[in-house]
């Protein structure tokens, strides 16, 4: 399978108001038409106000599905351009419920393997003075997900985003958010997304803690 990247995005940590109060985050990225080195941890020029619960080498791309674009316009009768939810890199036709964690891609001369879901948070509603956005993100399981990177290199907007291999398991990224938000202990389902050898240790002990 092959996918357009239709949008490269960096940003730096920012301070900026919101509808309640300031906010200091990275969330606020900007396209970039330049080439752009990724490497291990993320793009030149990319960085995290809070690096506890973002980065590191499981989180360092974070990608969002540009067609999901048009569902949120449509519902909040308001335009988002890219990237508006955060994301380094929009990429045009990939989908949740078709991407397997563990899947291998190729972009531009670096090589990545999606890693989990991305988990919607505060930041979201706050950025875009929109309450509830976070659950609606949840609730259509239009998430995006994140990647690392198995051979650095420079990506460039307008690359294609080609599928190389398929996680074996078989597990999508739809499955585990369907255990993160609606049905949280079903153990065949966390039992088998255990199996999944490309899940991040710290996510697969939090769902290890989840077994009766």
């Amino acid at each position: 399978m092959k996918y357009k990247l239709v949008s490269l995005n960096v940003g730096r940590p920012e301070r900026y108001d919101t509808d309640k109060g300031e906010l200091t985050s990275a969330y606020r990225k900007k396209p970039v038409f330049e080439p752009v080195y990724l490497n291990e941890l993320n793009f030149t020029g990319d960085e995290q106000a809070d690096k506890e619960n973002h980065g590191g080498v499981d989180q360092a791309v974070c990608l969002y599905p540009a067609q999901h674009y048009k569902y949120f316009e449509k519902e909040y009768d308001k335009r988002f351009p890219f990237p508006s939810f955060g994301e380094n890199i929009t990429v045009e036709g990939i989908d949740e419920r078709t991407t397997n964690i563990g899947d291998i891609f190729t972009i531009g001369e670096a090589e990545l393997q999606v890693t989990k879901p991305r988990k919607p948070c505060y930041i979201i509603a706050r950025t875009h003075g929109i309450e509830g956005f976070p659950k609606l993100v949840k609730e259509t399981g239009f998430t995006g997900f994140y990647l690392r990177v198995l051979r650095e290199g420079f990506i460039q907007a307008g690359d294609q985003f080609i599928l190389k291999s398929s996680g074996p398991e078989g597990v999508t990224i739809a499955d585990v958010n369907d255990v993160l938000y609606n049905d949280p202990m079903n153990q065949e389902k966390i039992n088998r997304i255990l199996q999944v050898k490309a899940f991040p240790l710290e996510d697969r002990l939090a769902f290890k803690r989840r077994l009766l």
